[in-house]
């Protein structure tokens, strides 16, 4: 089980595929497993790095609330340590928060940006609601249960048609160790907004979102496509806050091949030559 020291933080990951490098970034409350169905769609491009950020996950870290752009150094210090100066960044939902952070305090290590339902300041009604559900595990619910009342917002009407409700049994994990990290988490999310900054991103950028997604209505991911200029805007019909692989890889795979590693670095070599001559 891979880890790597990242100053105070020792976090876990797994890599898969051979490529150009690309950090896979979970949204809240998640973890790296979250992105199971789709390494298959990017490990024959890419070598695909996978993480636990801070509070969730196997990542350990300081007994302390943290902000997004501590998470964001967490990338940046894993790629660097895994001996990556410049990669590809994909993150959902509040990972694609941490990917917006990432390209704005390490803009010189990105070469695209990809944001799947996200936005640029946490939708407030969602954000009420996910208050309520951590407050039914203070006072008692099981972390189980506050995932399938997550997955109520992440997941389209169609899906639930002629779904009963299974209550899933406590599973034995440490739920008071991984309530904080989701309340840290949370309050680290409430702390960002970017709407000021977007400008600033330089990278090429891809917004992918959902159509009928409820936790984070389309337009906010229109709003973040309109705040970036070199950005091109996806949307992905009959799809929710969970984007099924399947509906959106292809689009992915062809802005990687137009966004290479490699041909960022030919012409960064191009453009120092011609400032020489």
């Amino acid at each position: 089980m891979p880890y790597l020291n990242v100053g105070e933080t020792r976090i876990h990951y797994h890599t898969f595929g051979e490529g150009e490098p690309m950090v896979l970034i979970p949204g809240l409350c998640g973890d790296l497993y979250n992105w199971k169905k789709m390494v298959p769609f990017l490990k024959d491009r890419c070598r695909v790095i996978l993480m636990d950020c801070r509070g969730s996950g196997l990542t350990e870290a300081p007994d302390r609330a943290f902000t997004m752009s501590e998470m964001a150094d967490d990338v940046s210090g894993l790629m660097n340590g895994l001996g990556f100066a410049r990669y590809h960044v994909l993150g959902w939902s509040m990972g694609g928060n941490v990917a917006q952070e990432v390209a704005l305090c390490h803009p010189d290590e990105v070469a695209s940006l990809i944001l799947m339902s996200t936005y640029t300041r946490r939708p407030d009604r969602s954000s009420y609601a996910i208050d309520a559900m951590l407050n039914s595990v203070r006072e008692g619910a099981s972390i189980s249960n506050f995932m399938q009342m997550m997955n109520t917002w992440c997941l389209t009407q169609s899906h639930y048609t002629g779904k009963k409700l299974v209550p899933q049994p406590r599973n034995g994990v440490d739920e008071g160790r991984m309530l904080r990290g989701f309340l840290r988490q949370k309050a680290a999310l409430d702390g960002f907004d970017s709407t000021r900054r977007l400008h600033r991103i330089a990278c090429p950028t891809m917004v992918v979102h959902g159509e009928e997604d409820i936790m984070v209505p389309f337009h906010m991911g229109e709003d973040l496509a309109r705040g970036i200029a070199s950005s091109e805007m996806v949307c992905v019909p009959r799809a929710g806050h969970i984007i099924p692989p399947e509906s959106c890889s292809s689009r992915i795979v062809s802005f990687l091949e137009r966004c290479s590693v490699e041909l960022h670095a030919l012409a960064a070599d191009r453009a120092a030559s011609l400032a020489k001559e």
